[in-house]
């Protein structure tokens, strides 16, 4: 622990703490949980939930709660959580292990978990450490999948995308959505002394010092930190889900809290802090399984599928049985008191003793910044002009590159069925629940990022990536209501990292607040980065978010391009090629101006999207994003099975260059195929421009005469959703 941190305790106290309390701070006085270096920074999103009446719970609990419907009070519940650093240790079980603990975090509000998402970072799959990220993909991927699939709660979306700053730092973050009505919300906060505390689950030596262990930089000596992850198991979760949501429907349940980093330090910690009240705990009582643990183990171990429950007193036996009667381990293991500390015994014997404003209120630093923006202008002039012809040969490169060929490989091996809500399954650029049987409402869910644009500048990709995520969402018809974010960034003491930090936290913020969508919870992952032999090997600034948003008519979702539509595009394309695919995978250099977006303008069109769809004139839609205009038609074309022709000739009044009016990726774009008969309305609607027709089997695009694109659509997707099998070494 930091001297300077131990002097300020042992001043406090008026004494030296013991080696249990001083673990204990080292856990929770660590990054990971107390957010040292990030809580000023996050006051910043407090401006976007001003006033917002439909939050139940706000940021600081477990997950957070927002009605989507009144007349059955039903709320969803969201959180979103990161598993980076166990994750590159031991994939398998740091990607399952991070699955579950966002489960538990919904379960923890009495909400019950109807789908997952994950958002994820690899090194260059085709680079130098290209063995060893395909078995990361693969331990990754196979954790998410065995977990989810066996607790039974549908991953219906995400992302994965690859660089070679992430070699040495995978990024594994995941998300989870529940259901539950307002009037059986549980929080984590015990606020009544004399309750029961219950805990669920056993006690091993499994992911001790896995709080401290996410809080530092990773060396090349990171393996020998494999016991700080912790091992899953996907069926006593599933118990755990199912005897949790059993017992809070006593209405005995007072408080819960999940058993995630620092073990039953944060958890009992941070359920009687919040709620004003003291603990009094007894490890005798912890049901353990490994022999001989001492207090510190105990105290902060961090063994999975575990819940602390503060119950009536009285109803001990009556929750108890509800755990037994599922087999699970579950012991009394103390009381809330009114003292507001922190009191433990073992065997009769004081272990710990401390006031849980010091144990839960650390103190915060202030780090350095330095701007680091490495945003150039345009270096077209180093970039030889392709000729026309050549313009097939770059867009099959495109949908075959890491970034953008389909992830079906992926996501055909997660359940993305179970429970039957899905309606818009993964690939697409959102994915949408219905609510429940004969609803018409429905939920869409995505989640983004883009870390060369926030690398290049901090704040604009950050803009950027709000308006991306909530264009998303209008292709379905869905309007946004709440934003989560998860914060992967390098070492915050260095000031180049804490200044990327703090601008990319002030562009999800202006264009949250813009957006009016609320940032009601996240994470934040810092010290992703590797050092060897002396030399930094930070992440690319990694700020993910996900939007939840609601669907008034689940009906209306477009259903699909149909031949005779006539093809619309929302805003003009722009001359800004810094950080786009183009240039990373065509020209070898992500050097120029990043795409910029004007929240207030895109704010309009997607609120003009999201109406025509739910007013039924939308028959497909399609975000433009990664590859441009070039790459987003092909996947209007392809995931539809039908062709395209479009003349670009009206539509380039910047007098684009081919390359780039194809492959630029401004922001504000979305391709929208409408009936002929509704086409005149949609356009005069979004002042959009008409960009083509929808026919035969074959993408065809021109600029007045001169031909830029003429390919079948069957080698297109030949081509795209073959691409990452092949990657990985897969056979065909």
């Amino acid at each position: 622990m930091d001297l300077n941190d131990l002097k300020f305790i042992e001043e406090q106290l008026g004494r030296k703490p013991n080696d249990v309390e001083i673990g204990m701070f080292e856990n929770l006085w660590s990054e990971h949980c107390s957010y040292r270096s990030t809580k000023k920074l996050l006051s910043m999103f407090g401006k976007t939930v001003k006033e917002n009446q439909n939050i139940v719970v706000g940021p600081g609990d477990d997950a957070a709660l927002i009605k989507i419907d009144d007349e059955t009070d039903l709320c969803v519940a969201m959180a979103m959580e990161s598993h980076n650093h166990p994750s590159y240790i031991d994939p398998y079980n740091g990607a399952a292990t991070g699955v579950g603990g966002i489960v538990r975090d919904i379960i923890s509000m009495n909400a019950k978990p109807i789908a997952l998402l994950n958002a994820l970072r690899f090194g260059d799959i085709n680079g130098e450490e290209k063995d060893k990220v395909r078995w990361l993909v693969e331990g990754v991927v196979d954790g998410i999948r065995d977990y989810g699939n066996r607790i039974g709660v549908p991953n219906v979306g995400g992302e994965c995308e690859f660089d070679k700053s992430y070699d040495y730092n995978n990024l594994v973050n995941v998300v989870c959505i529940g259901l539950v009505k307002e009037g059986d919300i549980v929080t984590g906060k015990a606020k009544e002394t004399d309750l029961t505390l219950i805990l669920v689950g056993s006690t091993g030596r499994d992911g001790i010092g896995g709080a401290s262990f996410a809080s530092k930089d990773l060396t090349s000596e990171s393996e020998g930190d494999r016991p700080s992850v912790q091992i899953g198991d996907a069926f006593t979760e599933k118990c755990v889900i199912d005897s949790t949501l059993e017992a809070c429907a006593t209405k005995k349940v007072k408080a819960i809290k999940d058993l995630g980093a620092a073990g039953i330090t944060s958890s009992c910690s941070e359920l009687c802090y919040s709620g004003g009240v003291g603990a009094e705990l007894y490890l005798e009582n912890v049901i353990l399984r490994e022999e001989g643990m001492t207090a510190y183990e105990i105290m902060v171990s961090e063994s999975q599928e575990r819940m602390l429950l503060a119950v009536e007193k009285g109803s001990e036996e009556e929750i108890i049985k509800i755990f037994e009667k599922y087999e699970l381990p579950v012991s009394i293991i103390g009381k809330t008191t009114d003292t507001k500390r922190f009191f433990v015994k073992m065997n009769d014997e004081v272990v710990v003793d401390l006031p849980l404003d010091l144990l839960c209120e650390a103190t915060l630093t202030d780090s350095e910044e330095k701007e680091t923006i490495l945003e150039t202008p345009d270096n077209k002039e180093n970039i030889a002009e392709p000729e026309p012809a050549a313009l097939n040969n770059i867009l099959l490169k495109l949908l075959k590159s890491p970034n953008i060929n389909s992830k079906k490989w992926i996501y055909e091996q997660y359940d993305h069925e179970v429970q039957l809500n899905t309606v818009v399954r993964p690939g697409k650029d959102a994915s949408v629940l219905r609510l429940k049987e004969a609803h018409p409402k429905a939920l869409a869910l995505v989640a983004d990022c883009n870390p060369t644009y926030c690398k290049l500048n901090p704040y604009e990709g950050s803009l950027n990536l709000v308006c991306e995520s909530v264009r998303n969402l209008a292709t379905v018809g869905a309007k946004p209501i709440g934003m989560l974010d998860n914060l992967n960034f390098g070492n915050p003491e260095k000031p180049e990292r804490f200044y990327q930090i703090k601008k990319c936290i002030e562009g999800l913020a202006d264009g949250a607040e813009i957006i009016g969508v609320p940032v009601v919870g996240g994470n934040v992952s810092l010290y992703n980065e590797t050092v060897i032999d002396g030399k930094d090997y930070p992440i690319n600034p990694t700020p993910v978010i996900s939007i939840v948003g609601t669907i008034e008519n689940i009906n209306n979702i477009p259903k699909g391009a149909k031949e005779g539509d006539i093809l619309i595009i929302t805003a003009p394309t722009k001359d800004e090629m810094g950080g786009t695919e183009y240039y990373k995978q065509i020209h070898n250099t992500e050097e120029g101006i990043v795409p910029k977006a004007n929240v207030e303008v895109e704010k309009e069109i997607y609120s003009k999207v999201c109406e025509l769809v739910n007013n039924g004139l939308i028959n497909e839609a399609v975000d433009c994003s990664r590859g441009g205009l070039g790459v987003a038609i092909s996947k209007l074309c392809m995931t539809n099975n039908i062709g395209a022709e479009l003349d670009l000739g009206d539509y380039n009044t910047n007098g684009l260059r081919n390359d780039i009016l194809l492959f630029s990726e401004s922001s504000g774009r979305i391709i929208l195929s409408v009936d002929k008969n509704n086409a005149d309305k949609v356009v005069k609607e979004l002042n959009g421009a008409i960009i083509g027709t929808v026919k035969g089997n074959e993408l065809k695009i021109k600029l007045n005469d001169n031909e830029l694109i003429n390919l079948p659509i069957e080698e297109m997707k030949n081509k795209y959703e073959n691409a990452f099998s092949e990657m990985m070494g897969e056979n065909i």
